[in-house]
């Protein structure tokens, strides 16, 4: 960890910066990463294993000299105290949840809770067992603690849903139903997410929009009859998607 504070004249503002300086290189292989992931998940397998991983590398390099938890973010008063958590905790954290939101449609909010704060806890050991706890000394101690722990929860519950999903090799039972309709949402910042609606279908008594990828929306045309695939999960996540 390293403290830089700068004074300004005539005012007594004090600047105060935790920087990762000597894991920018972790930092800039997270980026690319987690770019190459959302835009080009190819090979998807090892692209998730090593966003999954980069947060315990990143906490296991810096915590090698049990630092403050405060080394992990980097704050910056002038800007009306923006705390920013290292690039590879909350990169891939956001990363693996626009995938799981992408790729995945789950059958058990109940089991991904359930699931997801053991990953939870699991992580936040990790932390404390690599990292010293925050001085109370410390005047930012708590928004510190709150990015940390929102960008856990972020990578902990969407990291088992990719999980659950991606390796489970497990046959899949098939419902038939029929597409009805398809449409396509467009996110603010230009992203879009592909949707076919299909009729009611094995424990589902509504009609439902599962997404698909863009190259499967074209090739899905009103009154196809087509086939849910629904899985157990490799955690016991029920989870579906269209064959």
């Amino acid at each position: 960890m390293r403290i830089i504070k700068t004074h300004k004249s005539k005012k007594d503002i004090t600047h105060t910066v935790y920087k990762l300086h000597q894991l920018d290189w972790l930092e800039y292989i997270s980026i690319g990463l987690c770019l190459w992931f959302v835009f080009y998940p190819r090979p998807y397998e090892y692209l998730l294993i090593g966003l999954l991983l980069l947060p315990f590398i990143g906490m296991f390099l810096n915590g090698l000299n049990k630092p403050s938890i405060a080394s992990l973010v980097e704050i910056d008063h002038d800007s009306k105290d923006e705390y920013d958590v290292a690039d590879f905790i909350d990169l891939p954290a956001w990363a693996i949840l626009v995938r799981t939101l992408i790729d995945y449609e789950t059958d058990s909010y109940l089991t991904v809770i359930v699931v997801g704060t053991v990953a939870f806890v699991a992580i936040c050991l990790f932390l404390l067992v690599t990292h010293q706890q925050i001085s109370d000394s410390n005047k930012d101690k708590w928004w510190i603690y709150g990015s940390i722990v929102f960008s856990f929860f972020v990578y902990s519950y969407s990291a088992v849903i990719a999980l659950n999903c991606t390796f489970d090799y497990s046959e899949p039972k098939e419902y038939k139903t029929e597409v009805i309709d398809k449409h396509i949402t467009t996110r603010r910042k230009g992203g879009r997410t592909y949707y076919v609606k299909v009729k009611p279908w094995g424990h589902h008594y509504d009609a439902e929009s599962i997404s698909v990828s863009s190259e499967e929306y074209e090739l899905y045309q009103i009154n196809d009859k087509v086939e849910v695939e629904y899985k157990e999960g490799l955690l016991g996540i029920p989870w579906y998607y269209l064959d």
